[in-house]
């Protein structure tokens, strides 16, 4: 005699069996199929319909709000994995994407990570992200090294800037040693980049100090973590749609100006060039303070980071 477990397997996958079918073209194979169709759902929407009776009713709530036309195709799937993972396929390419637990089945499958708030994806630029950067592309490294680190009283951003270059080719090595030895301010950097050219680098400046103005790029997962809970609210959505495609257009700017600078045969000379046109539009004032560690009885005292976002050194 089989477990629950087994019969919950089986039907499952009789029921994947059912949906692949190839589908009828004659009109007496339309009818058999729609008189088929008139069956019980899978066990395995069952199970979860009884177990969280309110949480899959305000999952399909949820559905026929922000996705009316697609409510058959999600509710069809057989398991709340699958139609979580449904929802957010087309959610995404309608309005924004979602946590990727959702899409890879990963979260669980009570409905309720998903209705407790909107589980939206951030791309802030924080603390850990700076202290990784000998992990991420050249071109993000060669950016971030031209810029003062984006944290006061942070000793430790300092020296691993001036250790980036440790890992560029000698071609890399020798533009970078004309940079201003603390990198140059965010306020600099609005001054002197503008124009199409420029414009990558300049969001770049922007970004890893937070100070984009967009709520997706100048919030990292730190701060998101703290963040209160956002309810699913039908303007919410459209306004963080737009301001989604705001930020992957801004994103888009210094993914594109980082291929510039590490590209394969011409990088060297992109960077020469950059590097010339920031000393040579350079003005008084425009080098950060030296960031120096604060002594304690138990050695160097590092400060909690605060963001650069006025372009002042420390």
């Amino acid at each position: 005699m089989f477990d629950l477990d087994t019969m919950h397997a089986m039907n499952d996958r009789a029921y994947e069996n059912y949906q692949s079918r190839k589908k009828p073209t004659t009109p007496l194979g339309v009818l058999r199929e729609r008189l088929r169709n008139a069956r019980p759902p899978s066990i395995s929407i069952l199970l979860s319909f009884f177990q969280n009776f309110e949480t899959y009713n305000d999952f399909i709530k949820l559905v026929r709000e922000y996705l009316p036309e697609r409510e058959r195709e999600i509710l069809e799937k057989p398991t709340p994995h699958e139609q979580m993972a449904c929802f957010a396929s087309h959610f995404e390419d309608r309005y924004l994407p979602l946590h990727p637990s959702f899409k890879d089945e990963e979260c669980e499958d009570d409905y309720y990570e998903l209705l407790r708030e909107i589980p939206v994806i951030v791309m802030g630029f924080g603390w850990e992200d700076y202290h990784d950067l000998n992990d991420s592309r050249l071109g993000a490294q060669l950016m971030s090294y031209l810029f003062e680190p984006p944290f006061e009283q942070d000793s430790d951003q300092a020296g691993e800037r001036v250790a980036l270059v440790d890992g560029f080719s000698p071609e890399y090595q020798r533009e970078a040693q004309r940079v201003p030895a603390g990198g140059i301010t965010l306020n600099t950097a609005k001054r002197i980049f503008k124009g199409k050219k420029w414009a990558g680098l300049r969001n770049w400046a922007e970004y890893i100090n937070q100070a984009t103005g967009n709520w997706f790029l100048d919030t990292d997962q730190e701060m998101r973590s703290n963040c209160e809970l956002m309810e699913w609210d039908k303007e919410t959505i459209e306004a963080m749609s737009k301001e989604w495609r705001e930020a992957e257009a801004f994103h888009n700017k210094m993914m594109e100006f980082a291929a510039w600078l590490e590209d394969e045969k011409e990088g060297p000379a992109h960077f020469k060039q950059t590097v010339d046109f920031i000393l040579a539009h350079l003005e008084a004032g425009d080098m950060p303070e030296k960031i120096t560690p604060v002594a304690c009885s138990r050695g160097l005292l590092h400060a909690p980071p605060h963001r650069n976002n006025t372009g002042e050194g420390g």
